[in-house]
């Protein structure tokens, strides 16, 4: 990276200018000055990681991840507990997500993301009224980028078409404005 190769200042001067006993002088501080910033940018981006922060960026790491190291411990051994923390937080899919929700509201339920959206749609009586703490469950899981959306999936025409039935058969069925739009009915 650019961060490795050392600063030499007096490159970047025309020819008539490397000779010039000031510019010697401007280009030693210039250089050193430029090394230690390259260091610290250096610093940073090796923080960015578990496998090879420094002492600052595991204690950055720790409290990020709420890990408490015990004193007097090796650098390594701060790391493998940051890096045992991190595999104990399993990678969320879509399928995950989706048991969780339904294991939550007892029913079934369609999901699927676009435009960092993801939507939840679901038909039937939940199992709770309320589904706050569901939200709050799931916004713990899922990446900060998502929204999440979750909806009552009511009858469509298409779905009412695909029935093939007449008005009669319908009427026979006995049902509510609710109990029709809701689509429970279809079998």
């Amino acid at each position: 990276m650019f961060y490795d190769n050392k600063a030499d200042y007096k490159s970047y001067l025309i020819d008539k200018l490397q000779d010039v006993v000031e510019i010697d002088a401007i280009a030693t501080a210039v250089n050193i000055q430029i090394d230690k910033l390259q260091d610290v940018v250096k610093q940073i981006v090796l923080n960015k990681s578990v496998f090879t922060c420094d002492e600052s960026g595991a204690q950055r790491w720790e409290r990020l991840l709420g890990v408490s190291s015990p004193l007097n411990s090796t650098l390594q051994a701060r790391r493998d507990a940051l890096k045992a923390k991190l595999m104990t937080k399993p990678p969320i899919n879509l399928r995950t997500l989706q048991a969780v929700i339904e294991a939550y509201m007892g029913l079934s339920v369609d999901i699927s993301v676009q435009d960092f959206i993801i939507t939840v749609k679901y038909r039937g009586e939940s199992r709770i009224a309320d589904i706050a703490p569901l939200y709050a469950t799931a916004y713990e899981m899922i990446p900060a980028n998502l929204l999440m959306d979750i909806a009552y999936l009511y009858l469509t025409w298409d779905e009412l078409d695909a029935q093939a039935i007449t008005f009669d058969q319908l009427d026979a069925k006995d049902l509510t404005m609710t109990e029709f739009e809701r689509g429970e009915w279809i079998a």
